[in-house]
């Protein structure tokens, strides 16, 4: 039997508006492990976690969820093992940040039922991981978007998922809110065994915090495997259509990708700036 918090994707193809936007897609993520998904925009990053969320129903494939296609479970049964924490907050209405996280509890106590004690203190818990506790009161409309962005992952966690998809979780924050996230995202992989799906702009942070890549670029996945088979050179060009130079981390050993500039163009640039 498989388990319960593994991903497995088997000829996705997603289509919006009749354009394909994945095709022919197959990957799979386990238990444990941290998957980053990197790609150049466009490249189809959202749509596979909305397609592995059953937000959206493929046109063709299946994505399974320990074993069992997510279209053909209760999406009850779906929102209480899995979580998405979006790109787009959806929080505005006047609510604290208290309220807004309890939202996530609704999958194990339905919209009617009291908010009983287990929930105060899975939502405690998620408050403290996520830095929240201070802003337990405060209007979410109030909140810097650094500040929202740890709502909704604090939203996704008090759903206690076995498997928690994260939708570029460190847009808006500052390095060390980036830091503190993708360390709780690593420690809830490892040490909850739980299955991480991370989409990330960032390569060298993919790098850093993840356990396997997949590339993606125009729809298809490219490559998936470690870091170090991923983040080559011939790959990020043909990703990201621009020469790199990867290199190694001088701390952590792992690659660290860097662009190919053109020096020339950068010296005009500089030395057309008016004085």
């Amino acid at each position: 039997m498989a388990e319960l918090s593994n991903v497995e994707i088997k000829d996705l193809t997603c289509s919006y508006n009749g354009q394909t936007v994945l095709a022919d897609f197959c990957l799979s993520a386990e238990s444990g492990l941290v998957l980053a998904i990197i790609g150049p925009n466009g490249a189809g990053k959202t749509t596979l976690l909305r397609a592995i969320a059953r937000l959206l129903r493929p046109r063709r494939g299946a994505v399974l969820l320990g074993g069992e296609d997510v279209w053909q479970l209760p999406p009850r049964n779906v929102a209480r093992q899995l979580a998405l924490a979006p790109q787009t907050n959806g929080l505005s209405l006047p609510l604290t940040v208290e309220q807004a996280v309890v939202l996530g509890r609704t999958p194990h106590r339905g919209w009617l039922l009291p908010f009983s004690a287990g929930d105060r203190a899975v939502v405690d818990r998620v408050l403290r991981q996520t830095g929240l506790l201070d802003l337990r009161t405060r209007r979410i409309t109030d909140l810097s978007g650094g500040e929202q962005r740890r709502v909704i992952l604090a939203r996704a966690l008090v759903q206690e998922p076995q498997v928690l998809l994260m939708d570029e979780p460190t847009a808006n924050l500052d390095m060390k809110y980036q830091t503190e996230i993708l360390d709780l995202a690593r420690h809830l992989a490892h040490h909850n065994d739980m299955t991480v799906i991370i989409t990330l702009h960032d390569v060298n942070q993919a790098a850093l915090y993840a356990d396997r890549l997949a590339l993606l670029a125009e729809g298809r996945l490219l490559s998936t495997g470690v870091p170090g088979d991923v983040l080559t050179p011939a790959w990020m060009e043909q990703a990201y259509n621009i020469p790199v130079i990867v290199t190694r981390h001088p701390l952590y050993d792992t690659p660290m990708v860097m662009p190919v500039v053109e020096r020339a163009r950068g010296r005009r640039a500089l030395s057309e700036k008016p004085v």
